[in-house]
């Protein structure tokens, strides 16, 4: 999703004027009118009592009206440095939160005391959604109706991740979905090989096979170094699951926002995450392989691209004297693309697909955003990252969204992020309720004043100590802006 896709707008609430930006193929209907912006930038306004359609460079709504506009504005981030961005994305969401009976609770915290929503209805048909707004007044209450242009998600490739299908979870033109197959077990096959081999993580197959029972067919023991070592006793002959498998079309990630297209996440966050990808110079891709073990030379993980280990193009990566492979920018792009869509699939396949649709999208990119960095549903890791792994996902399954934010820092609590953390867990709480923000960030203040003075004494991490204790006084008061936290926005 890039820029060039949204238009600015001018609302006017009672005479007051502000900006707002929708992107091309959304459309709301507040009171008698609807609002869409068309081919050419405009604001096109269709008057449903005249049956006209007129141009126009500026809205106007009341209180009530443009209360309900920031509800489903506010289900995203897109990064595009407006703090009222309608998008697709925002009213999928919408509509994702009516199926789970929480639209109009999120209407509500928006909403002033005098106003209740009423008779919220789903036209999934037509990709529209829409709500009573009143305070017992005809004349103060309207119907807010918010819905897409199917032609325009195809256009600019929102993933639906709704898709039936059981063969994969991503519906977007440039996926390759690899479906899924049976296979038949051979000598010598493990757990850990076959997940090496089709470029998916243990958990994945483990969740594909329900059959496979812990302590019978697989064993998970911890050396003295914390790592894993995995006893498979596959028999020869057993038939298992290999799970669907995700690739990019060659040439369909040319750039970040094309990234951002492809995989549904927003831009903003995508930019975020490079910062701390493991890579010799932040936010830019490595285009030889080496070693990201740096201290210990030929311990680590050969690396190349943002972060991209095991194998590019087949065949697995080595640091080794004339092993060493060169790709290409867009060829960075392509495997960050295909590493975010396999780490939303471990997800799915570790939570359930139900669990994650309905987990809200702030929750979603905090969780993808550790997943990438610590592979946490590979519970295989070591015994403490497998303890918070399992209050992650239960956290989750049960709603408990702040309970599972706050874990999914015990997890990660590696010393170099502990700024990554702190914004991690805030920027988790933007779709959430107020009273559910502020309960959450009393629980988290004592880990937050901890991480701050190691912070302090720790030499590259002091330039961040000032962003951090910005971020947090903003938090408390309730200016959630974004992945990252911006100040006095």
């Amino acid at each position: 999703m890039s820029n060039t896709d949204f238009v600015n707008v001018k609302v006017e609430i009672y005479g007051k004027v502000q900006t707002i930006k929708m992107e091309k193929g959304c459309s709301f209907d507040a009171g008698s009118k609807r609002y869409s912006v068309n081919d050419n930038g405009k604001v096109s306004i269709f008057n449903k009592s005249t049956n006209k359609t007129t141009t126009a460079d500026k809205i106007s709504m009341t209180n009530h009206q443009f209360a309900t506009f920031k509800a489903v504005a506010n289900n995203t981030d897109e990064g595009l440095g407006n703090k009222w961005t309608l998008s697709i994305a925002d009213i999928k969401e919408a509509m994702n939160k009516f199926k789970h009976g929480k639209l109009a609770k999120d209407l509500h915290e928006f909403l002033s005391k005098n106003y209740k929503v009423k008779n919220p209805k789903i036209f999934s048909n037509e990709n529209k959604i829409s709500a009573y707004v009143t305070n017992g007044k005809s004349k103060t209450s309207s119907v807010m109706t918010f819905q897409f242009n199917t032609g325009e998600v195809s256009n600019n490739n929102v993933v639906n991740n709704n898709n039936n299908s059981n063969d994969g979870l991503f519906s977007n033109p440039n996926i390759i979905t690899e479906k899924a197959f049976q296979y038949t077990v051979k000598k010598g096959d493990d757990i850990v090989s076959l997940a090496r081999k089709y470029e998916i993580d243990t958990y994945q197959i483990i969740a594909a096979n329900p059959q496979l029972k812990e302590g019978k067919d697989y064993k998970v023991t911890y050396s003295k170094s914390e790592c894993a070592n995995i006893r498979c006793t596959l028999k020869p002959g057993t038939k298992i699951t290999i799970p669907a498998r995700y690739k990019v079309k060659k040439g369909s990630c040319k750039n970040l926002a094309d990234v951002a297209k492809i995989t549904g996440v927003s831009e903003n966050y995508l930019k975020d995450l490079l910062t701390i990808i493991e890579t010799r110079k932040p936010g830019v891709p490595d285009l030889t392989t080496y070693d990201d073990c740096i201290p210990r030379k030929g311990k680590g993980a050969p690396t190349i691209g943002f972060g991209h280990t095991g194998r590019v193009d087949g065949k697995p990566l080595s640091y080794a004297p004339g092993k060493k492979i060169t790709i290409t920018k867009e060829k960075a792009y392509e495997l960050l693309a295909e590493d975010i869509l396999k780490h939303e699939a471990m997800t799915v396949a570790y939570m359930g697909k139900k669990n994650w649709e309905k987990t809200p999208s702030s929750v979603k990119s905090a969780i993808l955003d550790i997943t990438y960095n610590k592979g946490i549903w590979d519970g295989f890791k070591n015994p403490n990252w497998n303890k918070y792994t399992k209050k992650i996902k239960r956290n989750l399954q049960d709603g408990h969204y702040a309970s599972a934010l706050c874990n999914t820092y015990r997890q990660s609590g590696v010393a170099s992020l502990l700024e990554r953390n702190i914004y991690r867990f805030i920027s988790g709480l933007k779709d959430l309720p107020a009273s559910k923000r502020k309960a959450a960030i009393k629980t988290f203040e004592p880990r937050y004043q901890r991480a701050l003075k190691a912070m302090k004494k720790k030499k590259s991490l002091r330039d961040n100590v000032k962003l951090v204790q910005t971020a947090w006084a903003n938090a408390k008061k309730g200016i959630v802006t974004g992945y990252k936290m911006k100040s006095g926005q």
